[in-house]
């Protein structure tokens, strides 16, 4: 009874510490957010410039500062080739207001006749309440204080990025071996393979993440041309960069051409076709895409990772969102090789032979196996 009652205790004791530091760490996140915002989403841009800046660097005998450098440039140089198509597209659009506007007019003037024909609901009354919530949100002094904030601190992470991942990509090695003086001799081997394993899942979690950004980005473009929707490049780019946040991105993202087309198309054909491409897309990035490209790489229990994503939203927002991923990656992999934390690695992962995909990849291997084999004989 004393061994049950002491065991009791323990337990207690450990769930209570668990708790402490759980809204410890909770509350820390909270308050300085702010200043860590910059300093995860510049990992995440270091571990995706890496594999370039490292090729530079060894293969091609570059100094470090100038493969760094070089890195950057390319990197703006896409970026600016990107922008330059979107700046094309937002001119043509400046000179097309004064059309879409009527015929934004047009169609609002449509579907309000739609809710008075169904709820009884007159145009004048939606007017007039549609005119009291707009009139609410402008003169709400600390709405609008809020926005400039957020505005005002966007435009200081956006600066704040490169300059702190130029400095991690530079401190890179003293970084690492900080890590292993800090550990010494005794844990420095699992130390070591932790730091590799951390470095090899981020980086290829964070490229796969953009290469379903762009095969999307090239996708949306493509269906809205066809389907006709105005604008699609603009429209594809801006919907694709949605999709950047696991699971709910390309979900969510189907309002953006959906409400945008509502607005300036006069075909309603064009707002069906863009949900069955949608639902169409969905389920190929769902089950193809996300799962080869991004899934095998981190090998997470998608309940845990939904749970996940939720509560980094509630707690960051949508930067929460997007660096939640990659952290219980890590966070997995430090359990899988710690032998007590084992168990909650084992909570963390999936079995990858579940995986359809793989399923399908291992039924190719052996059919390949076989053909291989009858030539042989």
């Amino acid at each position: 009874m004393q061994q049950f009652m002491d065991t009791r205790k323990s337990f207690l004791a450990r769930l209570t510490t668990l708790l402490f530091f759980g809204v410890l760490l909770v509350y820390v996140l909270i308050v300085a957010k702010q200043i860590l915002y910059p300093i995860i989403l510049a990992i995440l841009f270091s571990y995706f410039i890496f594999p370039l800046v490292d090729f530079l660097a060894t293969r091609l005998k570059f100094p470090r500062i100038l493969a760094i450098l070089v890195s950057f440039l390319l990197f703006a140089i896409v970026l600016f080739t990107v922008g330059n198509l979107v700046v094309v597209q937002i001119k043509t659009f400046m000179v097309d207001i004064p059309a879409l506007k009527e015929q934004a007019i047009s169609n609002i003037a449509s579907f309000q006749y739609f809710i008075t024909d169904k709820s009884g609901v007159g145009v004048d009354e939606q007017n007039l309440w549609f005119r009291e919530k707009v009139q609410s949100l402008f003169e709400s002094s600390k709405t609008v204080s809020n926005v400039f904030l957020k505005a005002t601190w966007i435009v200081e992470v956006l600066i704040l990025i490169p300059i702190f991942s130029f400095f991690m990509l530079s401190y890179h090695e003293r970084g690492k071996n900080f890590i292993l003086m800090l550990v010494k001799s005794r844990n420095g081997e699992l130390t070591e393979k932790l730091l590799q394993q951390v470095s090899k899942v981020t980086i290829k979690y964070v490229s796969g993440v953009i290469t379903v950004v762009a095969i999307l980005a090239i996708s949306h473009a493509v269906a809205f041309s066809i389907i006709g929707v105005k604008y699609a490049i603009v429209i594809a780019i801006l919907t694709a960069s949605i999709s950047i946040i696991p699971y709910f991105g390309t979900m969510v993202s189907v309002f953006l051409p959906l409400l945008f087309a509502s607005a300036t198309q006069d075909n309603p054909y064009v707002l069906l076709f863009i949900i069955l491409y949608f639902w169409a897309i969905i389920i190929i990035d769902h089950n193809i895409l996300t799962p080869t490209i991004v899934g095998g790489n981190v090998s997470l229990n998608p309940f845990i990772t939904i749970l996940g994503i939720i509560i980094a939203g509630t707690i960051w927002q949508i930067a929460g969102m997007i660096v939640i991923v990659p952290t219980l990656a890590v966070v997995k992999i430090i359990c899988d090789n710690v032998e007590k934390l084992k168990p909650w690695g084992y909570l963390l992962g999936v079995d990858t032979h579940t995986l359809k995909f793989n399923k399908f990849k291992h039924l190719i291997k052996l059919k390949k196996k076989g053909k291989q084999t009858s030539l042989n004989v």
